[in-house]
């Protein structure tokens, strides 16, 4: 047997090996993750989800491969940006068993369920807890093991809106109380309305954590079992990848995005309270040597780390070099609490009464007069 036609039924039963991946989008912003998700060649034997009060937010030419789970209601219990009205939403269809068969698709799914919704909204923000616990309701009921779900959050930035950093503490106060163990968060840019350089970084996370950066090698691999201890780790984890040209700029690349991408880092001093896990990745034609350059400086930053995880894979692609990194075990990232109450500005009449007139303006009241012709004429009594 060939080199060639080896390396490809290897990598045919690693890919085999990972089972089934499904990726659930709630919401507007989750929805338009699995559209973005639809698209890339390398995700298409994953089961996409959308879950959202509208059905137009899917593209048509992905209606074949986004299975399309409405909640829809006549009730209209305020904005858009209301959670309870999400989660309300959510729960009236979970009663009418909307999500059966989703429920019983993930509980043969062989990687962790993966979920993204925005923080900031209403309909993902509010539905995400309610579907954590309706699976593992589901799963009980069942007496089968609930699967492992990852949400993948997208925050608003620090400068947004009040109500949008009340949805998000809302909702990370709600997915710990749905005993959620792991997760990864994505920061939107203040005032930038451009979410495709967002979306595609969330995109190749997803690609990371199901194996699909990870090809055939005869030195350090990573395999299945790795990545499903890395993604088992209690906490918070980053998963970014970075391609170029040459090892000098996928070093500055992959830096980069770690330390000043979407997803937040950590701090020095967070570093030096917590346990880290960490998985790397390079592909390129002297990885071996390539490894301590391209790594060196997110490694140095860590400095309790448990486990660390290595994929080499030294081959000619063309000149392209390719690299990821996972770092898991990561606390909470910063929020923005919000304590004031409402403040709501006074009403039309507030403060205000009457002014008196003169008495020879009230005391004087028109009369009506009709003439002959049906002619009327307004005077003023004295």
């Amino acid at each position: 047997m060939s080199n060639e036609v080896m390396n490809n039924t290897q990598e045919n039963t690693f890919a085999a090996s990972l089972g089934n991946h499904i990726c659930v989008g709630l919401g507007n912003t989750g929805t338009n993750i699995v559209t973005e998700i639809a698209s890339r060649q390398s995700l298409t034997d994953v089961d996409l989800y959308s879950i959202d009060s509208v059905v137009s937010a899917t593209a048509m030419k992905n209606i074949n491969r986004i299975k399309t789970i409405p909640i829809i209601t006549d009730a209209k219990q305020g904005s858009g940006r209301n959670r309870e009205r999400g989660a309300w939403m959510f729960e009236e269809h979970l009663e009418n068993h909307a999500f059966d068969k989703l429920f019983e698709k993930c509980m043969n799914a062989k990687t962790p369920i993966v979920v993204v919704t925005s923080a900031a909204g209403g309909t993902g923000s509010g539905s995400t807890p309610v579907f954590c616990k309706g699976l593992a309701k589901y799963a009980m009921e069942h007496e089968l093991v609930p699967p492992q779900v990852i949400p993948i959050i997208v925050c608003p930035s620090m400068e947004d809106p009040t109500a949008y950093h009340l949805n998000s503490n809302d909702l990370f106060m709600e997915l710990a109380e749905a005993e959620i163990k792991t997760y990864a968060v994505f920061r939107n840019v203040a005032g930038d309305s451009n979410y495709a350089p967002i979306n595609k970084e969330i995109v190749d996370l997803i690609e990371i954590i199901f194996g699909k950066k990870y090809g055939m090698t005869n030195l350090d691999s990573i395999d299945d079992s790795d990545l499903d201890t890395i993604l088992w780790t209690p906490g918070r984890f980053v998963a970014v990848s970075a391609k170029a040209n040459d090892i000098t700029n996928l070093t500055r690349q992959i830096t980069r995005k770690m330390f000043t991408g979407f997803q937040p880092s950590w701090t020095d001093e967070e570093a030096r309270q917590y346990t880290f896990m960490s998985a790397y990745s390079l592909k390129s034609m002297f990885a071996g040597e390539d490894f301590k350059q391209v790594f060196d400086e997110v490694r140095s930053r860590i400095h309790s780390v448990f486990d660390e995880y290595r994929h080499i894979e030294q081959v000619d692609n063309g000149g392209e070099v390719e690299a990821t990194v996972i770092i898991a075990g990561l606390p909470r990232p910063e929020l923005k609490m919000i304590q004031t109450e409402f403040n709501g500005a006074e009403g039309i009449g507030d403060g205000m009464k009457r002014a008196a007139r003169p008495k020879f303006l009230t005391q004087r009241k028109p009369v009506t007069t009709k003439s002959k012709d049906g002619k009327t004429t307004v005077n003023w009594s004295k």
